[in-house]
């Protein structure tokens, strides 16, 4: 079903307000009548009657059936006082003015004062006054900011290992810096006995650290071996910690004055974001999505039981403004205070188009959009409420306000920020221009200080959204790291990987690079190619390729600097390239890209800096378990090295003859479609590290198993449990020499 079309957002380089329901409330009169009284020199006590002028007072805020005071008695020169509450209820004049009044309904409500004199002249003011549910919930959930009750903020930089507590804005300042283990991928508050905690999930370590807020206490706890920590949470004593590698939660607690992992607990596969529900469970996000919907575990702690809700595909045909396609990259679920719906911001892939699948070629703007999506009450989506952001390939982090009546929303390549009414799920302002990959947002307990970590340019960035009329300014921007840990060259790489904010990267905002391979791995998707002269692609990961071999399924480039070609043809970016040397290197197979410019260059060595992902699924001394021990000899025995051969478990380069070396082990389709727009004759070879973490297999996803991909191969019959043992083999192949 068609939605309605997405709103048009705004292109300002900041927070602008949209119109009067979003407007701030008015403290003083408007269209006041000024009597025919002259002030002149009189005295206090001899001075005429005052100008007729309307003063509301009463709150910004209400509560669904609370009853609030309004009051007019500032007002001059008036004698009765008329309402209109905003829902359609009129009071008529009357002397008094003050009336007590309450909405049954949620939402924004623009109230009128009229203010009349003797000779019944009104002047009239307004006031917002926004009526929330109750707040029934206290949000938690997994961010790369956490802030803390007295105004300061919690930030962690992942490539820097480092952590940061910022003192509370305006001031905004770094308060202290604390060294952390490999990794750092978010921050959270645990309060335990009275002190105040921060949880840091280190992945790249395999380990917990907890530090304490204003004490010396500090642990680090290792946790199961290659698991990959990413989210914590806490609930109850507890902690809970999110193991993207081996899809548990770890559950955390001190035992002796010292942390230990006290169970792990099943959720789901690619376990990611985490977050406390309102009934007393925790949510987790599965990373990358299966096809038919993406998925979020709901855990009870205390049974073990584990529920599932998801988040549809969206079948609808893409236009200019909204597509169709698959939520993914869901890194959190943001829980409203009023505990009665959840955003989950997301991508959303467009995997049903294609001239293969449909009618329909992908183009920029309908491969990938940024999207949030909507929970109710019972925690099933409201797929009405889903929202799509124009000119927006990734919303990637949210918080909500303190009350539940906006909600921030961080588009990741395109450097901004979206305010979104929660009423009326409009958009309420953006703002443009922050810094390189906006991956975490927090806000003050008053709502007026918004924090976005410029993941990046390495900084915290400070923005005043108190007002909705002024323009929201920053404060401050507060430095992450004290050195830069990257390489320039290989930094200027990364942050050109994730943006689609520069149009020599994509045209307008939609892809990034990091769009498909976010930190440098495999989206899970398999995408319709077909219009360009390809056919069904898995998308591989990046991961410990290098620079060696071809690229692609299809072998199709030769270099790391033919991906500006995609960034030409298909993000329609426009290059990286001067126009001559484009002109001159655009075929893939002829001169050579390198060397011609310094960002595509910067490009090509931060993917040739990216590593294969340790294996959960080794010993946790690093060594092979039995079954793959054995499994290795499988491998050798069935000829498998050779076409996987060497360090890199790849043949793929050219022959003596400089064509490219290609196999057809008989996976090949009609939808497999060509290469390079001509015939499709054979596959590069994909390297077998990493295996272990592919959500499917072969290149056009056709096996949903290892042992599936394995028995694809024509000539290669195995018994059951020379199978199993190889398939333990290829599961712990991530780039280490056994």
């Amino acid at each position: 079903m068609m939605r309605r079309r997405a709103t048009l957002l705004f292109a300002l380089a900041a927070l602008l307000a949209c119109g009067d329901d979003d407007g701030p409330p008015v403290d003083g009169g408007a269209d006041a009548r000024v009597g025919d009284a002259s002030a002149g020199d009189a005295g206090p006590e001899d001075a005429g009657p005052r100008p007729l002028a309307a003063v509301l007072d009463g709150p910004a805020y209400a509560v669904v059936g609370e009853a609030v005071t309004l009051d007019a008695s500032a007002s001059t020169g008036a004698v009765r006082f008329a309402w209109d509450l905003g829902d359609g209820r009129v009071r008529e004049a009357t002397p008094e003015a003050t009336i007590e009044v309450g909405w049954e309904a949620a939402g924004r409500y623009r109230v009128v004062l009229f203010a009349e004199d003797e000779a019944g002249e009104r002047a009239r003011a307004d006031r917002l006054v926004t009526v929330t549910p109750p707040l029934e919930h206290a949000p938690a959930e997994s961010s790369t900011l956490a802030a803390l009750p007295d105004g300061r903020v919690a930030a962690v930089s992942t490539d820097g290992a480092t952590l940061t507590l910022i003192a509370p804005a305006p001031e905004a300042s770094v308060a202290r810096r604390v060294d952390t283990p490999a990794g750092p991928r978010t921050v959270s508050v645990w309060e335990r006995e009275g002190a105040l905690w921060l949880a840091v999930p280190c992945q790249d370590a395999a380990r917990l650290l907890l530090v304490e807020v204003d004490g010396e206490g500090r642990h680090e706890l290792a946790l199961p071996a290659a698991s990959r920590p990413f989210g914590a949470v806490s609930l109850g004593d507890a902690l809970y910690v999110s193991l993207q590698a081996t899809g548990e939660l770890a559950e955390v607690r001190f035992e002796g004055g010292a942390p230990r992992v006290a169970r792990r607990l099943p959720a789901l596969p690619d376990a990611r974001g985490v977050a406390r529900t309102p009934d007393g469970r925790l949510a987790v996000t599965r990373w990358r999505s299966p096809d038919d919907a993406a998925e979020i575990a709901l855990v009870d702690v205390a049974t073990g039981a584990v529920e599932r809700t998801s988040l549809a595909f969206d079948p609808q045909p893409s236009n200019d403004s909204e597509s169709g396609g698959l939520p993914s990259y869901l890194e959190q679920v943001l829980f409203s205070p009023t505990g009665r719906e959840a955003a989950v911001p997301s991508l959303q892939a467009n995997i049903g188009e294609g001239t293969w699948r449909s009618e329909r070629p992908l183009s920029f703007e309908t491969s990938v959009r940024g999207v949030v999506s909507f929970l109710g009450a019972d925690l099933e989506e409201d797929f009405e409420a889903r929202k799509q952001f124009d000119n927006r390939g990734f919303a990637a982090a949210g918080v909500w306000s303190s009350r539940g009546d906006y909600l921030f929303l961080a588009t990741r390549g395109h450097r901004s920020v979206e305010r979104l009414d929660a009423f009326t799920r409009s958009n309420a302002g953006t703002i443009l221009g922050t810094g390189f990959a906006p991956d975490g947002l927090a806000l003050s307990p008053d709502d007026r200080w918004l924090y976005v970590n410029a993941s990046l340019s390495r900084r915290v960035e400070v923005y005043d959204v108190s007002s909705f009329v002024d323009l929201p300014r920053p404060v401050a921007m507060v430095p992450l790291v004290d050195a830069e840990p990257l390489a320039p060259n290989v930094l200027l790489g990364k942050q050109l990987f994730n943006d689609s904010f520069d149009p020599r990267m994509a045209r307008d905002g939609y892809i990034a690079c990091a769009h498909c391979h976010l930190d440098g791995d495999s989206d899970h998707r398999v995408w319709d190619f077909t219009d360009r002269g390809e056919g069904l692609r898995r998308t591989p990961p990046l991961l410990g390729r290098g620079d060696d071999g071809l690229f692609h399924w299809s072998g199709n480039f030769d270099e790391l600097q033919d991906f500006e070609n995609d960034i030409r043809l298909h993000f329609e970016g426009t290059g990286l390239l001067s126009g001559g040397d484009w002109a001159e290197s655009r075929d893939t197979f002829g001169p050579a890209k390198a060397g011609r410019s310094e960002e595509l260059d910067a490009l090509a060595a931060y993917m040739e800096s990216l590593t294969h992902l340790p294996s959960p699924h080794r010993e946790a001394d690093g060594g092979l378990p039995p079954a793959a021990e054995r499994g290795r000899a499988v491998f050798e025995g069935a000829g498998c090295g050779d076409c996987h051969a060497g360090a890199n478990l790849t043949d793929s380069g050219l022959d003596g003859d400089g064509a490219p070396v290609l196999h057809d082990v008989g996976t090949l389709s009609e939808a497999s479609g060509g290469r390079l727009g001509g015939a499709l004759e054979g596959l590069d070879t994909p390297t077998l590290h990493g295996a272990w973490h592919q959500g499917r297999w072969l290149h056009d996803g056709g096996a949903e198993t290892l042992g599936e991909a394995v028995r694809a191969h024509e000539g290669v019959v195995l018994e059951d449990g020379a199978l199993a043992d190889l398939v333990a083999y290829l599961r712990c192949l991530d780039g280490r020499v056994d």
